[in-house]
């Protein structure tokens, strides 16, 4: 679908939704919905919250006050890194690129692709709960009460929300309000720091799907192919694992993708015909390899591979042999989008934790302040997405 399509079309559904919403026959207060988003609040979830607080305060608070070390760390070095990214933009390499960081707005059907926007969605759903979970408890633990919880969706991302009392939360010391404020973006990290041991551990992965999977790769499983290239003229598709090819000069057996990319380096000819075998009895499927562009002695076939963990209890289908590679994708994808979520909402920018947290750390006495600041990081964030454009232009995460 064009991305402009999408959005006209995301746009007009919200239109409609909250013109219907507004009507005497449908209106509600619960779910609120307004014009791109809708929230649903409850008090069913105070009580597990309360729960949680209830457990091991001391602790809570010790955890809470390596939150506001963390927070504070992480919003100098935070803003300190997109202060320096700016000229770098304007120093090229050799080769005429920039190592300058891209920063990029979330704009579903633009900058967030329609492949990867099942992975960011599950990925901002996760650290919308964690981040908010984290908020309440740490609220719990210094004894403001909880208005409510909920769930919110904004255009077509999802997320969760909590609300203190401001008015208890107002009357409380300064370490208690730190704590509360830093609580939200040390739970991402916390989240982001366990997606990246299980991604960097060798056992990590395959552990993790060993349950439903072998943990040995058995193949090549075909996660792309190529438009009107070989693989998708000769009607192959992803989910298909490839075990083996034959050739001319024999039958070359395949255990792994990285077998298949050895095998098409040094044996795979322009015009060359080559018969797929796939896991699970799949009907072999013969096709005519063509010319790479890069290098007209070998042959291209026009697919990505991934390894194939073969399925303990399903039968081998496409989406059952696609669900490990979709799981790492959503992995890091819950990396990242965490990483992400605690360095951005610990900036000095009104409304976010990070203007919060250093407004109750400072205290009134550097009230004055805090506008230059703000001031300052918006500037500094502008600058580096105006400059991403220009010079990158906004990529697709």
């Amino acid at each position: 679908m064009d991305p402009i399509i999408f959005l006209l079309i995301v746009g007009f559904s919200w239109i409609t939704l909250n013109a219907i919403a507004r009507t005497h026959w449908f209106e509600v207060k619960n779910p609120e919905v307004g014009l791109g988003y809708a929230m649903y609040r409850t008090t069913k979830l105070n009580t597990l919250i309360d729960r949680l607080a209830r457990r091991g305060r001391v602790i809570w608070k010790f955890i809470w006050d390596i939150g506001v070390i963390s927070g504070l760390g992480i919003l100098i070095v935070g803003l300190s890194i997109f202060t320096i990214n700016i000229p770098l933009f304007f120093q090229p390499t050799a080769d005429g690129t920039t190592t300058a960081i891209g920063v990029t707005p979330v704009i579903p059907g633009i900058t967030v692709s329609f492949q990867t926007l099942p992975y960011f969605i599950v990925a901002i759903m996760i650290g919308a709960i964690a981040h908010e979970f984290a908020h309440g408890i740490a609220a719990r633990v210094e004894d403001v009460d909880l208005k409510s919880t909920g769930i919110f969706i904004f255009l077509v991302l999802f997320g969760a929300f909590v609300e203190p009392d401001d008015e208890i939360l107002a009357q409380k010391s300064r370490r208690s309000k730190v704590r509360i404020m830093a609580a939200g973006a040390l739970a991402n990290m916390v989240v982001a720091g366990i997606v990246i041991l299980i991604l960097i551990i060798p056992i990590g992965f395959p552990l993790l799907i060993t349950p439903l999977y072998h943990s040995e790769p058995n193949g090549a499983l075909i996660i792309e192919t190529i438009p009107e290239e070989p693989a998708s003229l000769a009607d192959m598709k992803a989910g298909y694992a490839i075990i083996g090819i034959n050739s001319s000069t024999g039958y070359a057996k395949i255990l792994s993708a990285s077998d298949f990319r050895e095998y098409v380096n040094s044996s795979v000819l322009p015009n060359q015909t080559l018969i797929f075998h796939f896991a699970s009895g799949r009907d072999p499927i013969t096709l005519e390899t063509v010319e790479r562009e890069d290098d007209e002695t070998k042959g291209y076939i026009g697919i990505r591979t991934w390894e194939y963990f073969e399925p303990r209890y399903f039968y081998p289908s496409p989406l059952v042999n696609l669900f490990p590679y979709w799981t790492l994708n959503t992995l890091l994808y819950i990396f990242m989008i965490n990483l992400m979520l605690a360095i951005m909402n610990l900036l000095p920018i009104p409304f976010l934790d990070g203007d919060k947290l250093l407004t109750a750390f400072l205290g009134p006495k550097f009230d004055k302040y805090l506008p230059w600041i703000r001031y300052f990081t918006l500037g500094v964030l502008g600058i580096n997405l105006l400059l991403t454009l220009i010079v990158m232009g906004w990529p697709q995460l």
